[in-house]
């Protein structure tokens, strides 16, 4: 007999599965594959959190007020462009479904963040991939990609999982010569790593454009990742029609009294990020002096490249460091990228094994 099913409108996906054996050293296991801080809150962030957990039965409030007056009085910005969600993630697919479908290009570049891709196929678009050059976007090229299909651009600045970026100029570059009717999303996930005036200069051009929204979370910089809070700035007219496809009170309660009290402690956010740039950096150095192809990040991770520039050998790389250390790493699934491993920039004492246990490996090969 025929089994009858419901005929589903969006392709499978594979899940990415993670290492799932047990230390064989018996040593802790330190997961550096998810791009987190590994800060624990500040004190006030976890007393909000605390405070709010405790009236569990109550919901937050559903278009996060005391939040986006909070981000428009840090950054500011006028609260009423701005909309917070379940972590950047969501949003992205917000956007996704008010500006695609499935007659849409949506265009990305060639190593873009693999959320681009479950956005496109979530709506049934048309992926279309920009080439890059040593693993960084080019302008040029995404401008080549435009068709009269193309609905919408995804472009994360710096981008995950290279970690590479381009600067502010190209950026407004990009956003002149793009037709205007083509909504540009600028994805800024782990801005904060790249210092300077760069976010700033990022939501000006949303407030000289009527295509360009920003989106940006408080899981990386942050350190609220296990929250799941983030938000976007977009042209006050997008503002109406990306509430219609956000889901009602989508960031809860507790993830909204700690991103207020976050803000409210930037010293400790600046203190957190510096040590992390500065550790990415003698990362860096310290691998580049053993041979390894570092990969220039502006990110709180890094991606490297195996001895042998093969798949298999960054199978064993991330093998090795789980084996000989308890470091559980992300190797690059990417098509052009499998030769690769990445790794979030942790606290000293993990980078120093980490670092360690790359330099045994090389000198075992």
């Amino acid at each position: 007999m025929t089994q009858i099913r419901p005929q589903p409108f969006i392709r499978p996906l594979n899940i990415r599965k993670r290492e799932a054996r047990v230390q064989p050293e018996g040593l802790p296991v330190i997961d550096l594959s998810f791009n987190e801080l590994p800060f624990a809150p500040n004190p006030s962030v976890l007393e909000a959190i605390n405070r709010t957990t405790a009236h569990a039965n109550f919901y937050g409030n559903p278009s996060c007020e005391a939040v986006r007056t909070a981000l428009a009085q840090h950054y500011a910005l006028d609260p009423e462009q701005l909309v917070v969600g379940n972590g950047s993630e969501e949003l992205l697919d917000v956007i996704g479904r008010v500006f695609a479908n499935s007659e849409s290009e949506i265009l990305i570049s060639e190593y873009g963040y693999i959320q681009f891709p479950i956005v496109a196929n979530r709506v049934g678009a048309t992926l279309v991939k920009a080439p890059e050059s040593h693993y960084t976007t080019v302008v040029d090229a995404l401008l080549l990609c435009v068709t009269g299909r193309t609905d919408l651009l995804f472009l994360a600045n710096p981008n995950n999982p290279t970690g590479t970026m381009i600067p502010a100029s190209e950026i407004t570059r990009l956003a002149e010569h793009l037709p205007q009717r083509i909504a540009l999303v600028i994805d800024l996930a782990y801005a904060e790593f790249a210092g300077g005036d760069y976010c700033e200069k990022m939501h000006q051009l949303v407030n000289s454009h009527d295509n360009i929204i920003v989106t940006r979370t408080f899981s990386k910089a942050f350190g609220l990742a296990g929250l799941r809070i983030g938000w976007l700035h977009a042209p006050a007219w997008m503002i109406p029609t990306l509430y219609a496809a956000r889901g009602m009170g989508t960031a809860n309660a507790a993830a909204q009294a700690a991103a207020i009290a976050a803000l409210d402690n930037r010293d400790s956010t600046n203190d957190n990020v510096t040590q992390i740039v500065d550790e990415r950096n003698r990362i860096a150095d310290a691998l580049q002096r053993l041979g390894i192809t570092v990969v220039a990040s502006q990110a709180n991770f890094m991606m490297v490249a195996s001895p042998e520039n093969s798949e298999e050998s960054a199978t064993e790389m991330a093998a090795h460091l789980f084996d000989d250390a308890g470091l559980l790493v992300n190797q690059t699934r990417e098509t052009g990228l499998e030769h690769f491993i990445r790794f979030s920039v942790s606290l000293p004492e993990h980078n120093n094994r980490l670092i360690q246990s790359l330099a045994d490996f090389i000198q075992s090969r």
